[in-house]
């Protein structure tokens, strides 16, 4: 009696309530996290690559809108989707998976599906032709391009994946139905909120809805963690020096060249040789196809048969009129393309190794952008207006550079509007007017290089 009076017994019972309790949330926080975690992991895996895929493709105006319809796909006909699929009757019923979290994971992956799918595809829209062909001259497997690829507009994915998550932790409809909401096994916090309610306990489902919450708010704040992180600069790349900055290039001699965009024949040659340990410059106003022409010498242009030399190491290196950067850093850039920090130190680029991509100038990303080509080692090395930002000084010693790449046995090929340069470096010059190439001493060419050449 006297343990009574001092609440030993009741105090007891309350413990082994919020004991109980405690475990219940445990176990309903874990299922939650389980089952929308899993469902958002499957739904990446598969989203993502596609959403790649069918922004590279492009034309598939009529697929984007189905997938953007799926995103308000009813979580009911999900569930009744997967408990056909489930079910004793249907195809998958003899792996007796109804009522278990690996249905509920199903469910789940097949709504967010469509906004991982959707959100991916619309980041990689960003995703320009430059960069897809700088990619391709790095001669990398295809899950090292996706990775890249991924690396450009990883903000992007992360947003469709975050809204991916949000929809499967809040979602009830389908893994009520097909995980049966039972205790220690398939119940979820949206799933107890529902029982707690209809047994009229408001308050439990008012304090479980808040964990949801919670939940939710510290997965979108572990993202928006993750997308407000800066790259750290590499440190312990460089090497003793640079030797060999190219690859001997045998030669190679197109027939002809002949592309035609929307009816209008944009290059059209009859013969183009490029030659090993020699400097080719083509002169032309702009619009002339001189981009063009190195394109399809870089093998980029279906039009037109690859120049014979692999991509990658030893293979073709360009560097665009717009240049393209595919990674965070100026040395990130270089080691992607298995250089080091020397390159860098070799085109004027000494102190900027770790600045961010964004906060280089239309220079700087010209320097960069050759060091990446020079990290490869080239055969075939591809400058279209590869000076155009820079100052007098830095041009004269950069040309130095490509100077040095032709003596090292490449063939170097350099797009320009400026005279004073192509006589400068050319040991051949091609003179192009709207696409076709004209003899220098022509009334054409005179003209153009009297006038059009002179800025």
């Amino acid at each position: 009696m006297p343990l009574e009076d001092d609440g030993g017994p009741a105090v007891s019972i309350i413990t082994d309530a919020a004991s109980a309790w405690v475990r219940g949330m445990a176990s309903i926080l874990a299922t939650t996290l389980l089952t929308s975690g899993s469902a958002t992991v499957l739904a990446t895996a598969i989203g993502v690559p596609l959403g790649a895929r069918c922004a590279r493709a492009g034309g598939l105006e009529g697929l984007r809108v189905l997938v953007r319809t799926l995103y308000g796909l009813p979580p009911v006909v999900v569930g009744v989707l997967v408990y056909l699929l489930l079910s004793n009757d249907g195809p998958l019923g003899p792996l007796d998976l109804l009522f278990t979290v690996e249905a509920m994971v199903l469910a789940q992956t097949l709504l967010v599906l469509p906004l991982v799918w959707g959100g991916t595809w619309a980041a990689f829209d960003a995703i320009t032709p430059g960069h897809r062909h700088a990619i391709a001259l790095l001669g990398l497997e295809r899950w090292q391009g996706l990775k890249v690829e991924v690396g450009l507009v990883w903000r992007g994915v992360l947003n469709g994946i975050a809204l991916g998550f949000g929809r499967a932790i809040a979602e009830v409809g389908s893994v009520l139905m097909v995980g049966g909401n039972i205790a220690g096994r398939t119940r979820v916090l949206t799933t107890s909120i529902v029982l707690e309610t209809s047994k009229g306990d408001l308050g439990a489902a008012v304090v479980q809805g808040g964990l949801l919450l919670l939940l939710a708010l510290a997965m979108m704040f572990l993202i928006e963690g993750v997308q407000g992180l800066r790259p750290r600069a590499r440190k312990g790349l460089t090497s003793t020096g640079v030797s060999a900055l190219a690859s001997s290039f045998p030669g190679h001699t197109w027939s002809a060249m002949s592309i035609e965009r929307g009816g209008v024949k944009v290059l059209s040659l009859d013969g183009l040789e490029v030659r090993g340990g020699e400097v080719l410059v083509v002169l032309g106003a702009s619009g002339a196809g001189k981009s063009t022409l190195l394109r399809a010498m870089a093998g980029l242009e279906p039009e037109v048969h690859a120049p014979g030399v692999g991509r990658g190491q030893g293979g073709v290196g360009l560097v665009a009129q717009q240049p393209v950067l595919l990674s965070s850093t100026p040395l990130d850039e270089v080691v992607l393309a298995g250089g080091t920090a020397d390159l860098l130190d070799l085109v004027a680029m000494a102190g900027l190794e770790g600045r961010p991509a964004s906060a280089l100038s239309g220079g700087e990303r010209q320097r960069t952008s050759l060091a990446r080509a020079l990290a490869m080692r080239p055969s075939l090395l591809l400058l279209d207006e590869f000076s155009s930002g820079l100052d007098l000084a830095t041009t004269l010693r950069i040309e130095g550079v490509v100077r040095r790449v032709a003596e090292d046995g490449a063939a170097v090929v350099i797009a320009t509007h400026d005279l004073a340069q192509a006589q400068r470096l050319a040991d051949r010059r091609v003179l192009l007017v709207g696409g076709r190439a004209v003899d220098e001493g022509s009334d054409e060419g005179r003209a153009l290089l009297g006038l059009a050449l002179q800025g």
